[in-house]
């Protein structure tokens, strides 16, 4: 599951729980989205307990995406995916936010 949060110039993507290849894929076209109007895109996995390594994949096509609080196992699971050196990994959300 996951939800959408837009606030200035600044989207913000929250994953709770599982996040299944359909989800990631929806979460990959919001964020694509996003991008193109020239919006800051973080995807929040702090609460992220899986995510389908395929699905991850997609997130490698979306240049400038953002991600934050994932946990080792979900890290893991993004670089599996393919995704890894794509995906500007952080801490948490804000410094997501703040990083130039």
């Amino acid at each position: 599951m996951y939800e959408t949060r837009q606030a200035d110039d600044v989207t913000v993507i929250r994953g709770v729980g599982e996040l299944t290849r359909e989800e990631l894929t929806s979460i990959a076209r919001v964020a694509s989205q996003a991008r193109a109007l020239g919006l800051t895109v973080v995807i929040d996995l702090k609460r992220v307990t899986h995510l389908h390594y395929a699905g991850a994949a997609l997130l490698k096509a979306i240049p400038g995406l953002r991600a934050a609080g994932a946990t080792r196992y979900v890290r893991d699971l993004v670089h599996a995916g393919g995704a890894g050196g794509y995906v500007e990994m952080f801490a948490d959300v804000e410094a997501a936010i703040r990083a130039a």
